[in-house]
């Protein structure tokens, strides 16, 4: 149809608000959009799977800080992204999700009509900040425009939007006028002031920061340094203080030597962070009265005694910073013995002793390859949780781990995602036997878009993390070891490059070899299944 329809205006939305890139597959019900984005700047990575598409989505967003757009049809096409909506939601990245509707007509019952599904809006604000359907062509370009805005003003997350296939044809024109800009939230100076004085005030000074300051790195680092404070980080707040500060404690809160310092702090200020039990590993931790919470969303906050500053770390912190008495020296003299006993217990904290050493030299050679600038994709697998406080990182956003939601399989896709935006970084994806095979068919995605992205592949043969588990509560294993494909043949399949390498120099060599060519890589790390803990 030509002119301006309902589907192409949505589109002009997309190039209106900066949106560069989209993730999704062509289906009978969403053609109208894929006709607007024929002739427009914005480019379109076709994925093998809407979990996939939406997982990169996921990625672009994990590791920019701006939302990252997948389209999806009717019914199935929104189900199989609910779970990387799920995974934004969690981590509170920002993200938007276009999907259609069948016709407006037969949304009142039950019609039969293909890819028919009851209270989709319902379903989906399970995982997203908001879910709107759009009751008139006339509506279509201001949800889209509300959706993209909605991602990251406050706490960022995912929003759904959902398009009558009626509408998508009907006319529809661009409303004129500039993008409507979000309100900021008013600085709590009062409070930040009182916040200010007891950090002065307080003898042992503990921060942790989270995702939420990744934008406020260098207030965060001022305010540190000022207050001769350690930091801990979460796993989403790596690199906000590089590793190697004396005043970083890296991500380890749920070591028992960070712990016991937490308990003995008189004053925990806690930025841009929820702190919920995934941050501890699922441990009981209860936190002292008294803590001062910075954040765009209270509702954690509120169920703790302490002083709340609701606001974004970018623009609280350096308020912060600026206010807090300056104790003239930038060192913390119990570090080295608290990451002395964190090395220590780093075997029993992850359940392993005898994988450890190969575990440490695969961290050890990705962090070699990948260097500052690069980004690590780390799934939800064993050697993932070693590089969670081994891996080091002296910048935000470089070390990416679906940690809220837990989604296996997220890093493949994640990395392409990141990948697209960050065309001239390397990136590298760290992932199980298991959780690979979830997401491996977008391996096709990166060899056509000739995407480079080496995937470390650490194979023991199954469900290593559950086998260990099932072993410590001392009952029998069961559906935990699994059969795999011959993963050399795989990369033939593909026509990408594969390596089995040996130790830590062999790993090392083999990211150096992918990072030269213009695809994915399998680099195969075998490990043995092992006998019981």
């Amino acid at each position: 149809m030509a002119g301006n329809t309902g589907g192409r205006t949505a589109v002009r939305v997309l190039e209106r608000m900066n949106i560069s890139v989209l993730f999704g597959i062509p289906g009978i019900h969403n053609l109208s959009l894929y006709e607007g984005l024929a002739s427009g700047p914005i480019r379109h990575i076709t994925t093998r799977h809407e979990q996939g598409a939406g997982f990169m989505a996921y990625g672009w967003g994990k590791s920019t800080g701006t939302p990252g757009v997948v389209l999806a049809i009717t019914g199935p096409g929104l189900t199989n992204i609910l779970t990387p909506l799920g995974q934004a939601f969690h981590d509170s990245v920002p993200m938007v999700a276009v999907t259609t509707q069948i016709p407006s007509r037969f949304l009142s019952g039950r019609s039969g009509y293909l890819h028919e599904l009851r209270d989709s809006t319902v379903m989906s604000s399970s995982v997203a900040k908001g879910s709107f359907r759009a009751s008139s062509p006339e509506e279509i370009p201001l949800l889209v425009e509300r959706a993209l805005r909605l991602s990251v003003e406050g706490r960022p997350g995912p929003v759904h939007v959902e398009i009558p296939l009626d509408y998508l044809d009907e006319p529809c024109g661009l409303p004129a006028g500039e993008p409507v800009r979000g309100e900021g939230h008013p600085l709590p100076e009062g409070l930040a002031g009182e916040a200010a004085r007891s950090l002065s005030a307080a003898r042992s000074p503990f921060i942790i920061a989270g995702g939420g300051a990744a934008g406020a790195a260098e207030a965060v680092r001022l305010l540190a340094e000022k207050l001769s404070a350690p930091v801990a980080l979460t796993s989403a707040g790596k690199g906000i203080l590089p590793d190697d500060h004396p005043l970083c404690l890296g991500a380890r809160l749920h070591f028992p030597a960070v712990k016991e310092l937490l308990r003995n702090s008189d004053c925990i200020l806690a930025l841009g962070t929820e702190l919920s039990p995934t941050d501890l590993w699922e441990e009981e931790f209860l936190f002292p009265d008294g803590m001062i919470s910075v954040d765009t969303d209270g509702g954690f906050a509120s169920s703790r005694k302490g002083l709340f500053l609701g606001g974004r770390c970018e623009e609280v912190v350096p308020m912060l910073a600026g206010a807090v008495n300056d104790r003239g020296g930038v060192s913390f003299p119990g570090r080295t013995a608290v990451l002395g006993e964190c090395r220590e217990a780093l075997g029993s904290v992850l359940g392993v002793e005898e994988e450890l050493p190969l575990l440490l030299d695969t961290v050890s050679a990705l962090a070699g390859a990948l260097g500052a600038e690069g980004v690590l994709w780390a799934d939800m697998t064993g050697a993932a949780y070693c590089a969670i406080s081994e891996y080091p990182c002296s910048r935000p956003r470089t070390f990416l781990h679906p940690v809220g939601f837990g989604t296996l399989g997220a890093a493949l896709p994640g990395g392409l995602g990141t990948k697209c935006a960050f065309p001239d970084r390397r990136v590298a994806v760290l992932t199980g036997d298991g959780g690979f095979q979830f997401t491996l068919p977008e391996l096709a995605v990166g060899v056509q878009e000739k995407i480079c992205l080496p995937v470390v592949l650490w194979n023991d043969g199954g469900f290593g993390e559950i086998r260990r588990t099932q072993d410590r509560k001392g009952g029998p294993r069961i559906a935990v070891d699994h059969w795999n494909p011959d993963f050399r043949s795989l990369a033939q399949a593909y026509g990408i490059p594969y390596f089995a390498p040996e130790g830590g120099a062999g790993i090392g060599q083999a990211l150096e070899s992918a990072f030269e060519v213009s695809t994915p890589s399998i680099i195969e790390v075998k490990v043995r299944k092992g006998a019981r803990i």
